[in-house]
């Protein structure tokens, strides 16, 4: 790809050197090479974009994405972990200020192109209008794909070896894939630029007149057989809008959209359905990409062509795919047989381009009937074909699984002696016999025999990738159903279906592999959860008790979630983390050891591993159970503990007693009266509780060692003569805060309480370790306060000093009107955001 260089001032961004965002390209995406963190060398001015992809893996994050480089290995080193809102923060800061369609166009292509106006947007792309750079005189359109679309990259490669020269294509001027500002990798095209428009500006002024109808019609027909005949690819998403205008007088077009162009020799695709629904034959919902498909659109358009509206379709696709197009709505009875013979609903008997031909020479071609098999009922309905009854079963599954318990020996002797379709395992329909309960398994099946097209579901749900990971997600009555389809193995079925995902569609095998990936790995999650569970109750720790069953279906939604969401494993270990220490989350749990090491494996381990997804599961499935034991636990340390601090207060009362009944202190207690000797063994009883509490002094002695850290770190870093930013952020905060310390009252305090540190010896207490010096000692002194295992003189000492330290530091921040303070938080963001 031809890029400026990296001075060029003409680029739209902010240019950072690379060695200040190295080390921040490290931290946030460990186990890139340093290289990536730098910009690429340009090669020659007169180089032209290529299709060469990167060869960084992309950062997409979707569903399910593989984690670590291409060939599935993890990174060596996990660097910091970041919430996506703050990476995607960080990410706008290191890349510079821009405008908001330079974000839109990834910075290389910035550099490559130059952006001239916004055409337009659709479900997978932006295009935009650009010039390459250095050539003002050449326009072209520039498709910038939405994470998540990929490019053809077999027909882009052959397009472009064709040039210019082919009339029904747009000549290609490049592709590949850029990384966007928020570190994705987006596919984009750069092809030539019809000013013209497309078909759709033609087709407002429908109803056209006689003539220019009929040359439109051989127009778009021409283009359509240039494409199944010559380039060998049925497009499926023919509309007005892919047809670009290359000139009016005679008409010609030029067919663009590459998604929806597949080969001619693959009669079924697999991952990714680029139709548009209004222009869509009834039939690619089954799968098939053949090239009637694109005839049924010219139908579509010959209708709008002729009345100015597209016909009316039927309330869904069984209805649209078993009933004839309405086309009275056009007067002239020649157009309305070409309209009749294009909108056939049987693919077999539809019109094209031979018939096309002769319609246009003034011939009259047949609109064949096709032969229909024997219907089959099912629920007062009529089916004729497998796709319609495959379908109803799976838009009615509670009536579909009460007919196919009766009915399955019908259904096997219909698709046999009827339909003569070998290709659906009859295995589904005669397992019925002993094991009725896989109905919803059988439907799953014709389902994803008949209409692969069809979003995939189970009992009425969902249970495409997404739709499994929103039941995994959401309510727990949908967590039985997902337990359900994937013990029956109804997800290996759903794989079959169409997906979008570029992942899948890339490894070539005709399935979703985030599905095969559920059916696969759950099992064996919920199989070593299970083991390790009855492992713990071998010997019965105490306070153990077996999950109930409706948990168990929990668990395999958390099993579901593990693997499909690469994010999860970031949410559990906050959620297990979170039982020590946050004040709405924090349970007796980690108070059980047998819990407590099942939550060190997990937060520990590996993400994506079996072995650290099981021990996640474990750790959610018996929280409750871990939580009663620990509450229990807690419980009788509480008794214990008070039995020992009793037995220490009567061994301190008999050591109290023993010493003023011997030597001096007998002496000396002779004299005093009973009441003067008990007043006296009750404030040692109370030196004795006080030490005993001594240790709360950690609940400001800690804190107030922290914010002496950060006072010394801002003085260490701010220099003498002010510091100065770039980054709004901070350059704002830091005037605020300078305003702030500045302003009358906090003046006032400030001086005062410089005053009372100048009167330490030689200003110690000015200088910028002070505060850490002093941090470090009330973190000394607050442990010595809480160790029982001193004296109870020592740990009163240290309580005293800590208040003390605490006191002086307070002081200490005062005396810079908590200006350092918030440097020492400031100056550190500010390095890292510039």
């Amino acid at each position: 790809m031809a890029t400026p260089e990296p001075s060029d001032p003409a680029a739209p961004t902010t240019q950072i050197e690379a060695g200040r965002t190295r080390w921040v390209t490290r931290i946030l995406r460990p186990g890139e090479p340093a290289a990536a963190a730098a910009p690429a060398a340009a090669p020659s001015s007169d180089a032209e974009p290529t299709a060469v992809r990167p060869a960084a893996a992309p950062r997409t994050r979707r569903l399910g994405a593989p984690r670590g480089d291409a060939g599935g290995r993890k990174p060596a080193r996990k660097g910091v972990r970041l919430p996506g809102a703050v990476n995607r923060m960080i990410s706008r800061a290191v890349t510079g200020p821009a405008a908001e369609l330079d974000y839109a166009v990834p910075a290389e292509l910035r550099r490559s192109y130059e952006v001239v106006d916004h055409i337009g947007s659709g479900g997978e792309a932006v295009v935009y209008l650009a010039h390459p750079t250095g050539d003002a005189d050449r326009s072209i359109a520039l498709k910038i794909y939405r994470p998540g679309h990929d490019i053809n990259r077999e027909l882009l490669d052959r397009l472009r070896a064709r040039g210019a020269a082919d009339p029904h294509t747009p000549a290609i001027h490049g592709y590949g894939y850029a990384g966007s500002v928020w570190g994705e990798q987006i596919a984009w095209e750069a092809q030539e630029y019809f000013a013209a428009g497309s078909l759709r500006a033609v087709m407002d002024d429908a109803p056209l007149p006689e003539e220019r109808a009929r040359a439109v019609v051989g127009a778009v027909a021409e283009c359509l057989r240039h494409w199944q005949e010559t380039l060998q690819h049925n497009h499926t998403d023919v509309k007005p809008e892919n047809l670009l205008v290359r000139g009016l007088d005679p008409p010609v077009f030029a067919l663009t959209d590459f998604g929806g162009a597949v080969r001619a020799t693959m009669s079924r695709v697999y991952g990714g359905l680029a139709i548009t629904e209004d222009y869509a034959a009834p039939e690619v919902v089954e799968g098939r990409r053949e090239a009637a498909a694109a005839w049924w659109s010219l139908g579509i358009m010959v209708h709008e062509l002729t009345t100015g509206r597209r016909p009316a379709r039927g309330e869904n696709w069984l209805s649209a795919r078993s009933t004839e197009i309405d086309v009275s709505a056009i007067t002239d009875d020649r157009w309305r047989l070409l309209a009749r013979g294009l909108l056939t609903p049987v693919p077999s008997a539809r019109w094209g381009y031979e018939q096309v031909r002769q319609w246009l020479a003034g011939e009259r071609p047949e609109v064949v009937k096709p032969r229909r098999h024997a219907p089959i009922l099912f629920a007062d309905v009529n089916h004729e074909d497998p796709p319609s009854l495959a379908f109803d079963l799976l838009d009615r599954s509670d009536k579909g699984e009460v007919w196919l318990r009766t009915h399955w020996p019908s259904l096997r002797t219909w698709l046999d002696r009827e339909v003569n379709d070998y290709t659906f395992d009859r295995a589904y329909l005669t397992s019925l016999a002993e094991h009725p309960e896989r109905a919803h398994l059988a439907i799953s099946a014709l389902a994803a025999r008949f209409v692969p097209g069809m979003p995939p579901r189970y009992r009425g749900h969902e249970v495409s990738a997404e739709g499994v990971l929103a039941m995994a997600t959401g309510e727990s009555s949908r967590f039985a159903v997902l337990r359900e389809a994937v013990e029956m193995g109804a997800l290996s079925l759903a794989a079959r279906h169409f997906c979008d995902h570029p992942e899948c569609r890339a490894q070539g095998t005709n399935r979703c592999a985030l599905l095969e990936r559920v059916q696969h790995e759950v099992p064996l999650i919920v199989d070593r959860t299970r083991s390790t569970v009855e492992g713990l109750g071998q010997p019965n720790p105490a306070g153990l008790t077996p999950p109930e069953p409706h948990e168990w279906d929990a668990a395999w939604a958390h099993a579901a979630e593990l693997v499909l969401d690469p994010e999860a494993p970031s949410r559990y270990r906050r959620r297990l983390r979170a039982q020590s220490w946050h004040p709405a989350q924090r349970s007796d749990a980690p108070r059980s050891p047998w819990w407590r090491e099942q939550r060190t494996t997990a937060v520990r381990g590996d993400d994506g591993t079996v072995a650290t997804n099981a021990a996640f599961v474990t750790a959610v499935l018996m929280l409750p159970s871990a939580t009663r034991a620990g509450g229990a636990q807690r419980e009788r340390d509480r008794l214990n503990g008070k039995v020992r601090r009793q037995a220490l207060l009567d061994r301190a009362r008999q050591q109290v007693g023993r010493s003023t009944g011997s030597g001096e202190g007998a002496r000396e207690n002779r004299e005093l009266d009973p009441a003067a000797r008990a007043a006296r063994v009750e404030r040692g009883m109370r030196q004795i509780r006080r030490a005993m509490g001594s240790g709360r002094c950690r609940r400001f002695a800690y804190p107030a060692a922290l914010l002496g850290v950060l006072d010394g770190v801002g003085g260490l870093l701010y220099p003498a003569g002010g510091y100065y930013t770039d980054v709004a952020f901070t350059g704002d905060s830091i005037e605020g805060v300078r305003a702030f310390s500045g302003a009358a009252p906090v003046d006032a305090v400030s001086t005062a309480a410089s005053a009372v540190l100048s009167l330490l010896p030689g200003g110690v207490a000015l200088m910028w370790g002070f505060p850490l010096l002093l941090a470090i000692a009330l973190v000394l002194l607050g442990r010595t306060a809480a160790n029982q295992q001193r004296k109870a003189r020592t740990q009163l000492i240290s309580y005293r000093l800590a208040l003390a330290g605490s006191a002086l530091m307070a002081v200490r921040l005062l005396a810079s009107g908590l200006f350092l303070l918030c440097m020492g938080v400031l100056i550190p963001l500010d390095l890292l955001l510039s």
